[in-house]
């Protein structure tokens, strides 16, 4: 999965979570083909889910801010995500032959196609209010960038 300039939504920040976020399912798909990887594949589904969680705070924050009408909406969406995130990566310690390449390969497609409309379809849609508000820029700059933990 690449980024593009059509994914942008205006704020730098943004922008660079949505980056951070290709990169971590780039990791994934290469740790989802290698079926000896399994705990890398659990680790990587665990810095996803908490990546994810960081980024839709600091979006949610940004939206806020500037006043978005459609917040609640895209706050149940994040939620979903997550919680999607989170039963696929229990259900993998629970059983871990539940990895195969034909799981992998739904789960990354996916991650690609949520991640893809989620950005160029939901993001876009608070861009314009984003752009015309200061608050909302100011709210995406001071917002503590995330720490990662791949293994933990």
């Amino acid at each position: 999965m690449q980024w593009s300039q059509q994914m942008s939504v205006g704020i730098p920040e943004i922008d660079d979570d949505h980056k951070q976020l290709i990169r971590v399912i780039n990791r994934l798909e290469a740790d989802a083909n290698d079926e000896t990887r399994l705990h890398a594949l659990r680790q990587s589904l665990r810095g996803l889910q908490r990546y994810a969680e960081f980024h839709f705070a600091r979006e949610e924050r940004v939206m806020a801010a500037c006043d978005y009408p459609g917040l609640d909406e895209h706050k149940t969406e994040h939620r979903d995500f997550v919680a999607r995130i989170a039963e696929l990566n229990r259900r993998l310690a629970e059983n871990p032959d539940h990895a195969t390449s034909e799981v992998n390969d739904a789960l990354l497609s996916f991650l690609k196609d949520w991640l893809t409309h989620h950005i160029l379809i939901e993001d876009k849609a608070y861009q314009p209010y984003a752009e015309e508000s200061p608050a909302a820029r100011e709210a995406a700059k001071s917002f503590q960038a995330a720490e990662i933990w791949w293994g933990q």
